[in-house]
């Protein structure tokens, strides 16, 4: 399987939304975004501004699904956003339905996605999340598939 890795950091909330919102913008139903990351490096945050970028209109309706375990909102596309954190293992998100979802009419972005790795597709995008200072974040990419490559090339064009 291809696997490919961009490095690069973001300086406070609002850049961190504005890449998430041009992911958004380059996601198409059947995406999966696996969000990995310890408590505060800014996972919520990044899904603010993908839901945007999927023309989900009002971003402050997100929040982390922590006690619900998925969100789903309506924007160009169903957007399912489900929160692992509270999960033990990869058998409680298929009991929630999630394969339905992941392989659904919509993008997928699973905060927590390392403590069920076994619900990804052979393809996803995965970012990790890293709080370098109270404003900045390292956020790695890492895809794994082909799927990806056109949304990574067109994701650093200026």
């Amino acid at each position: 399987m291809k696997e490919k890795e961009l490095i690069f950091k973001t300086s406070g909330m609002e850049e961190t939304m504005r890449f998430g919102k041009k992911l958004g913008m380059l996601l198409s139903p059947g995406d999966v975004v696996a969000l990995v990351g310890e408590l505060g490096a800014g996972k919520t945050t990044l899904v603010k501004g993908i839901v945007q970028g999927l023309g989900v209109t009002d971003r402050r309706a997100v929040k982390s699904p922590t006690f619900s375990l998925v969100h789903t909102y309506e924007g160009r596309m169903p957007v399912y956003h489900f929160d692992a954190y509270r999960l033990e293992d990869t058998q409680e998100m298929l009991d929630i339905g999630s394969d339905e979802m992941i392989s659904g009419d919509g993008v997928a972005i699973v905060e927590w996605a390392d403590k069920v790795s076994g619900c990804l597709p052979k393809e996803y995008l995965q970012i990790t999340l890293t709080a370098v200072s109270a404003h900045e974040r390292k956020i790695e990419l890492r895809i794994y598939g082909y799927r990806y490559d056109e949304i990574i090339k067109n994701l650093f064009r200026t």
